[in-house]
């Protein structure tokens, strides 16, 4: 038994060590958003993780993610190697199924910041596109990673996708 939760102790500390987390920045690199992605698996080419609206936002339910690695090419604010995930978080911050999805870019690396001024330097870290179930484009974002959790001053700028823009209706 003893051997049992060391085992299952090791695995958790594991799991826990190697969690991904960033903040999300505007592409001035002056405004922190309340949301922030945390990667709890990334292997074989799979990420899972959430994006948590629940810390800093206020929300009741973060917002899922799953997704792949995946190569950006030249010609988008954001290019190179990373992920692309799924996230859920209109429906977190509706506290219901909304039919849009916000689907993410990210390279998984701390953008630079300059020691003297704090400000970002270097390219971007994340894309975010945004759309509904009909098929409707309706708007992207993207900016500078930060390494860890957002201060909470985020809470004012809202989340890096903006509101939800409609319910599904019965």
């Amino acid at each position: 038994m003893k051997k049992i939760l060391l085992v299952l102790a090791v695995i958790t500390l594991g799991t826990l060590a190697s969690a991904q987390t960033f903040s999300f920045w505007n592409s001035a690199g002056t405004l922190e958003y309340c949301n922030y992605e945390v990667f709890v698996s990334n292997s074989g080419g799979i990420v899972a993780g959430y994006d948590d609206t629940t810390t800093v936002c206020g929300y009741l339910y973060n917002g899922a993610i799953v997704g792949f690695d995946a190569t950006l090419p030249a010609g988008l604010p954001v290019k190179g190697k990373g992920v692309i995930y799924g996230d859920s978080v209109y429906d977190s911050a509706s506290g219901y199924f909304t039919g849009e999805q916000w689907t993410v870019f990210s390279d998984l690396k701390a953008s630079k910041k300059n020691k003297k001024t704090g400000m970002f330097t270097g390219p971007w870290g994340w894309l975010g596109v945004a759309g509904s179930y009909t098929g409707s484009y309706f708007g992207d974002n993207y900016g500078y990673l930060g390494a860890g959790y957002p201060s909470p001053n985020g809470a004012a700028n809202g989340p890096t996708s903006g509101k939800p823009k409609s319910a599904l209706r019965k």
